[in-house]
């Protein structure tokens, strides 16, 4: 744990999530507009596959990341055999400038998926990439697990971790899709699970010491054998903090995997009412219906051109571990060849939309749109991406969003197969269209997941309550950005924000200014202890001073009302003067 590095974040990130006092404020969405910008941005890559050998038809992916951690998210992506690697440094003006070879990552390979997290707890953003091989050894799986140096270097220890191939004994050739980083035991250090297309689907348990364990067996109570694997996340489905593996998978072949809490999982698709999309490919997760669970989209194939498939799945939570499938209903069912998916609030109304990007360079399905299914809030969507300049029609596969700009609206980045990437730009304007940013920091808090993971996020707004999870998991091959972002309408503050931290502990906030984004960080028992040290020094009464001046939200101590008067110097003070037990 660097605690000295971590202890100038802290300071860093209170001094920037000022209030609107501080902050230009920001007028969204009451119209949604987006504008490719890709190549303005300097976002010029492609994913260049060996289009006849294996699976690469089906791959092109990434992950975003705030790997130099300047506040601003990077971007990694996938080059495929015959391309090369990108790491795409945000240069915080809207534009990238790809530092791979900086880094040491830019490797040529078919490179399948990419995740983020913080494995080792050393305080920077990790980066796990999965991969069919390289041209000329296809066999087995060549995964990467790049270990970031804290120098803007990453090194690959894959190999020593014990994650360079899921189980080999499984298949003959490569076939690591969607990987993805999740604390399913709460031990507050980041598991990794690796979705495998022939059967090789794998759970690795992380020991704490750089490497990790495949405890597939004797953790999951199911037969992955003929799982035919794409993307997979750990999510909390029933509010017990103990997050179930979602498991996407071709043939009829997806999973449910409820967390028993005791280190093993029990296989209930059948029982729950999932697992009936045809061929699931993609997927994310969401409180469509803001009724405090956490619903399921998965992508896949719909009935055309006389090949049946499902069209894309939409499973509302119904509690007790159950589910019932709409989307027909909804109008969310017609995806074509679906893929990648994300859950965002992409027009701030306080009502959380789906993006669904399609593709398939075949007989068939040869310029399938990307659908941007704007939420009704009355159980059903609004296909809005015609109207909204989201014009693609390309080979999209995996999908992330991000605030590239740092503008509080959630831009999106589709990665291609054998074509360039497209990098939409949310440019949504209006006055009735607020928002909130939230970044969660466990630090140092070593017993919670590290960047918030595992947490659940609950806002009491006028537009109505929401609920948000960070989960860090692949929707297709991709993940996105490690942000809470809530729209809230009309409104100017959200009046309570509640964060339930992994080993159930909460932090409540109120009356939080709208249109500025803050770090929210899990603290101790002891209310001066602003760093989490464990002891009181100058350190914490300059963060008290900071952003006391700057309204943060954490700093609302004697009565949390949203108002910051000589109360809450005196919290301080004498919480100070009585010292940490």
């Amino acid at each position: 744990m660097r605690i000295d590095g971590a202890r100038r974040h802290v300071i860093a990130a209170t001094i920037a999530a000022a209030s609107p006092l501080l902050a230009a404020p920001h007028a969204h969405a009451q119209t949604l507009q987006f504008a490719e910008r890709a190549a303005p941005a300097g976002l010029a890559a492609e994913y260049d596959p060996n289009v006849p050998l294996g699976l690469e038809f089906q791959n092109a992916g990434g992950a975003v990341g705030d790997f130099n951690a300047d506040g601003m998210p990077d971007l990694f992506v996938l080059g495929g055999a015959r391309g090369v690697d990108r790491l795409f440094i945000n240069l915080g003006d809207g534009s990238f400038a790809d530092q791979a070879a900086a880094w040491g990552i830019d490797r040529t390979h078919a490179g399948s998926g990419a995740c983020a997290g913080d494995f080792d707890n050393d305080g920077d953003l990790d980066l796990c990439v999965t991969s069919l091989g390289v041209l000329g050894d296809m066999t087995g799986d060549n995964n990467i697990l790049y270990r970031n140096n804290g120098d803007n270097t990453f090194t690959d220890i894959a190999q020593t971790a014990g994650v360079k191939n899921t189980r080999p004994d499984s298949f003959q050739f490569g076939e690591a899709y969607s990987p993805a980083f999740g604390d399913y035991d709460l031990d507050g250090d980041l598991d990794l699970f690796i979705a495998g297309y022939y059967g090789g689907s794998t759970l690795f348990q992380n020991n704490a010491d750089s490497t990790f364990t495949d405890v597939t067996a004797a953790a999951i109570d199911a037969d992955l054998s003929g799982v035919r694997g794409f993307s997979v996340a750990f999510v909390d489905i029933n509010n017990d903090r103990s997050p179930e593996i979602l498991l996407a998978a071709d043939f009829f072949t997806s999973k449910l995997l409820l967390n028993n809490a005791d280190g093993t999982f029990s296989d209930i698709t059948a029982a729950s009412g999932t697992g009936i999309d045809s061929n699931g490919m993609g997927h994310t997760w969401g409180d469509y219906n803001h009724d405090g669970m956490t619903d399921w989209y998965v992508t896949s194939r719909l009935n055309d051109t006389g090949m049946a498939g499902s069209g894309n799945m939409l499973y509302i939570n119904q509690g007790a571990g159950t589910f019932a499938e709409t989307s027909v209903a909804a109008a969310v069912n017609d995806g074509e060849w679906g893929w990648g998916a994300d859950s965002r609030d992409f027009d701030h109304d306080g009502h959380t939309d789906i993006l669904a990007t399609n593709g398939w360079d075949g007989p068939y399905f040869t310029t399938d749109p990307t659908h941007l299914f704007l939420n009704n809030n009355d159980g059903t969507f609004t296909d809005a991406a015609p109207a909204c300049g989201l014009a693609h029609t390309g080979q999209g596969r995996g999908v992330a969003t991000l605030d590239a700009d740092d503008d509080g609206d959630m831009d999106i980045v589709i990665f291609n197969n054998d074509q360039p990437v497209s990098y939409f730009e949310n440019q949504a304007q209006g006055p009735d269209a607020n928002w909130i940013k939230l970044t969660l920091d466990t630090s140092n808090r070593p017993e919670l997941a590290p960047n918030g993971f595992g947490a659940r996020v609950d806002l009491t707004t006028p537009a109505g309550p929401q609920t948000y999870l960070i989960t860090g998991g692949s929707n297709f091959l991709a993940t996105s950005e490690l942000v809470i972002h809530a729209g809230l309408g009309a409104a100017i503050t959200a009046d309570q924000i509640t964060i339930t931290w992994p080993d159930a502990s909460t932090t409540a906030l109120y009356n939080v200014p709208a249109n500025a984004s803050y770090v929210i960080t899990a603290r101790g028992p002891c209310v001066a202890d602003l760093d989490v040290s464990g002891s009181l020094d100058f350190t914490d009464v300059l963060l008290f001073l900071t952003g006391f001046a700057t309204a943060h939200p954490q700093l609302d101590l004697a009565i949390p009302y949203g108002v910051y008067d000589f109360s809450d110097v005196i919290a301080f003070l004498t919480s100070f003067g009585a010292g940490c037990p």
